[in-house]
């Protein structure tokens, strides 16, 4: 209960932020690059799949886990080359990380759904997939905070 508390509150203080950094921030450039509305909708788009993702993690969702994770490694690939988005310097790096992160947590997801068929005794598939998918969702969260341009965004 008290992770979906921490959750929900996650959520409404992203969102306020996304609705603040989309009202005040026309044009987003400084050193090591520079960026323009778009690092908000990029913003937008890696919270919306970061929660998704929290979320069926949360619910012991194998399946619908790697497909969150498939639908990101797109997203983090434009990211980290800059293809669709113009975006800092700081952001792309953060991007390259979560795109790692991203690689070695459908590794590890992709192991446990094999487990899972065999049967081993494994203890709880939420925790497991929260304990898989922890270090991704933070380097998610980080990759947003980049893109906002440091507004604050909780990690959670």
């Amino acid at each position: 209960m008290k992770n979906q508390l921490v959750r929900a509150i996650t959520i409404a203080v992203t969102a306020a932020s996304l609705t603040l950094a989309g009202a005040g921030m026309a044009t987003a450039s400084g050193p090591g690059g520079n960026g323009t509305s778009s690092t908000t909708s990029a913003a937008a788009e890696v919270q919306s799949l970061r929660d998704a993702l929290a979320a069926r993690a949360d619910n012991g969702d194998v399946s619908g886990t790697q497909a969150s994770i498939a639908e990101l490694a797109p997203v983090l690939s434009d990211l980290a080359q800059g293809k669709r988005y113009t975006i800092q310097a700081k952001a792309k790096d953060s991007a390259a990380t979560a795109r790692q992160e991203n690689t070695e947590a459908k590794k590890n997801v992709d192991e446990l759904a094999t487990k899972l068929d065999t049967n081993q005794g494994l203890p709880p598939v939420s925790a497991l997939l929260n304990a898989l998918v922890q270090r991704l969702l933070i380097s998610l969260s980080s990759l947003v905070n980049d893109l906002l341009g440091g507004l604050a965004v909780p990690v959670g």
